[in-house]
Parts: structure tokens; sequence; C-alpha cells
């Protein structure tokens, strides 16, 4: 089966799988849902706990063993597989089917994997967990839904916080959720039972949101022209490459211009389009409302105005990168 963040809960306590396959970037998440399905199993006698990290040396066999060893202390096991990468290749694969379908009774499975894609859903190994288990990926939260997270977070630890201070904190903390559960713990040994306010959290809580260049394109797109250059003096305070962040404007914007290519020739936006250009379903409404706010012409300056800044980039051009996207954002970003 597959599940979301907010299903688990409920899924342990109808009854515990065999083998559970925990996928994300997201490490406060990732770290929890571990917790929460070893803490289950701790309580249904799962007392031992093996360990196993796939790097350049680990042997594929190594699996197989650990479910055949027989355990002196205790009589079921939690068996974790850290897989970093979410690639186990052709021998790894193969183990795993292998070890899901003959697993013994006194065994259980977690593997976690940091790096995932959606191609990797469609591997044997992945449907076989799925099949006999369940499959939870974990996301980072996107802006529009971290001040619900923080509230969320605030009721299950009892701190009392005002609308002001969900905002400053939802403003400082994005992308960080585990630097946003470590702010609250501490406010809520500050504070006990006083109700925070947005004066304490700017006095206290330090700005350590985290940014990349995808939630960079999610501001444009929302036509928030502010946030993206908050974004983008982030990116380039943490040393993000300028390349890499061209690179997505242009991508971004060129998609723009082949779009409004074919709104400009009278003809709807098709479906099989969206999929020549690798555009997700949960992204074309928000690409139709950009696309009706501009002609093809503006996203042609915008594309024209772009290689301005590669040639910046390669030292080709006089002038600051990085203050002209800022510029350009607020351009890319204009009503008719």
């Amino acid at each position: 089966m597959k599940l979301y963040s907010n299903q688990l809960a409920a899924q342990l306590k109808q009854k515990l799988l065999p083998v559970y396959l925990l996928v994300g970037d997201e490490p406060l998440q990732l770290q929890e849902a571990g917790d929460a399905i070893k803490s289950t199993a701790a309580a249904q006698g799962f007392s031992e706990r093996e360990n196993h990290l796939v790097d350049p040396k680990f042997q594929w066999h190594e699996l197989q063993n650990s479910a055949g060893n027989m355990s002196l202390f205790a009589t079921q096991r939690i068996i974790e597989l850290h897989l970093p990468t979410g690639k186990p290749g052709t021998k790894g694969s193969s183990s795993i089917v292998a070890f899901v379908e003959n697993m013994p009774p006194d065994v259980m499975l977690i593997i976690r994997c940091d790096e995932w894609n959606a191609a990797n859903e469609k591997t044997k190994w992945v449907k076989t967990i799925i099949d006999k288990g369940a499959f939870l990926r974990v996301y980072q939260p996107k802006a529009a839904e971290l001040p619900q997270w923080i509230r969320n977070r605030c009721q299950q630890i009892g701190l009392q916080v005002d609308n002001d201070a969900i905002g400053l904190l939802s403003l400082r903390l994005e992308g960080n959720l585990l630097a946003a559960a470590q702010e609250l713990e501490k406010l809520k040994m500050r504070y006990a039972d006083q109700q925070v306010t947005g004066q304490d959290v700017a006095g206290l809580v330090a700005d350590n949101a985290r940014f990349d260049v995808f939630r960079l394109t999610d501001a444009l797109f929302e036509k928030q022209p502010v946030r993206a250059i908050r974004i983008l003096r982030s990116l380039q305070k943490n040393d993000l490459s300028p390349v890499i962040i061209h690179w997505a404007l242009e991508r971004e914007t060129r998609m723009l211009c082949d779009l409004a290519f074919i709104r400009a020739q009278n003809r709807n936006v098709s479906a099989a389009d969206y999929r020549r250009f690798g555009i997700w379903q949960n992204r074309q409404a928000s690409i139709q409302k950009v696309l009706s706010q501009q002609p093809l012409a503006h996203w042609e300056k915008c594309l024209q105005k772009l290689s301005e800044v590669d040639r910046m980039i390669k030292g080709r051009l006089t002038g600051n990168p990085w203050s002209t996207m800022e510029k350009w954002m607020i351009t890319f970003s204009q009503s008719k």
C-alpha cells in the first residue's frame, strides 16, 4: 500500500506490516516515521535491531544472512536498511525482492532512502514492497502549507502561539522542518504555558530557512516576486552557483514560450503538449494561469533577457547577474 505521512499512525494502529519503505529528502519526517514504526514494533515484541548501510562496500548477501541468523536474545528482529541513493542496482533489487517475498515471520524490514524520483516507483523491488507492505514518501511542505504544519506541531507539544508568531516562524523556518521542530521545543521550554507572540519569535528565532531552485520557480509562478527575490538572495548567500539558477529560470521560460506559441496559434494547450514538456498534472493549472496573463512577446522578452544574464555569468557582458536576475523576476511577474 501507499501511505501519506498523516496516515501512518492510523495504519500502525490497525496492523504492523512486515516491510516499510520510507523515502524522501526531508529528514525530520523520515526520522519520525521510522521512530513510530519501531516504537509500534517494539510494543509487539520486536526487541532487537540490526542496521545496514548500503555503501560501495556493502554486500547484498548480508541481507539474506541477516534473515537466516538466529538471535540469542530475541525472537523478533527489525532489520533497517539505509539506501541513501534510492537505487540498489540490479543485484540489490533482486536481493530485496527475494527477501521480501520470503520473509521469516519473526523479521521486519525497514528501508530508508534519502534520494528519490518517480521512476523508482516503477521498479520491481518497489512494487513488491507496495504489494507486501507499505511505501511512504515524505515531502517538504510548501510555503502555503507550512503555517498549518507549525500550528499542528504546536498543538502536539502544547505550545500556545498567536497568528503573528505562526507567520514569522513560517518565514524564518521554511524548508527546514528539523530546525522548526527544535525552535518550537525551545519556545516551549522558555514560555511553558504562556502564549508566544510574533515579537517573542522576532527576538529569539533566527532565520534558518532553506530554499532550492524549485521553490524559486514556484514563487515566480505564484506571482510572488518579493518572495522569489528573498529566495534568490538566500541561494546566493549559500553559494549556489548562478549557473544552476539561470538554468532553472531559462528552462521554465523556454517552456512558457513554447506553450504561449501554441496559444498564439489559437489552439488550446492539450494534455499531450504537457506530457511532451514533462509537466506534471499538479502544475498545469498554475501554468495556464501564468500563460493567460501575458502574450508570447512577453515571454520571448524574458528569455532574451536571460541570455544577457548568461553572458554576464560567463564574463562576456558587463553587469551583475544576481541583481539582473532580481530585476528580471519583477518583469517576469508583471501582468497585462
